[in-house]
């Protein structure tokens, strides 16, 4: 299984702890792959802190690596190891299903 991480927004204070564009909120999708065909995904938001004498990177410079380290950082160990169980699972459910969605009888002319 590949995981891989996506970012769809990065919500930022225009002006915080002596800094300009400071990213405060982190829109993530986590994706999981197995490989032969089946994927899924989980989304959320994380907050994170930037405080006052920490090194700073400028919006313009922050790369999706550094986005990934503040969204594992903060979302702990513990809650991606949780997501990625999430992920395996749905992955699992689309290859061996144990539930069906079926139409109700009275909609199939019946």
């Amino acid at each position: 299984m590949t995981y891989d991480w996506f970012f769809s927004m990065l919500e930022v204070r225009p002006s915080a702890e002596g800094q300009t564009d400071v990213v405060y909120n982190i829109h993530w999708r986590l994706g999981g792959d197995d490989g032969t065909g089946h994927s899924a995904f989980v989304y959320g938001r994380v907050g994170c802190t930037y405080t006052e004498g920490d090194p700073f990177i400028e919006f313009d410079d922050i790369q999706k690596t550094d986005v990934e380290g503040w969204t594992t950082t903060n979302l702990g160990d513990d809650r991606v190891a949780t997501l990625k169980a999430q992920i395996d699972a749905m992955i699992a459910e689309e290859i061996t299903p144990t539930t069906e969605e079926m139409t109700p009888p009275w909609q199939n002319g019946g």
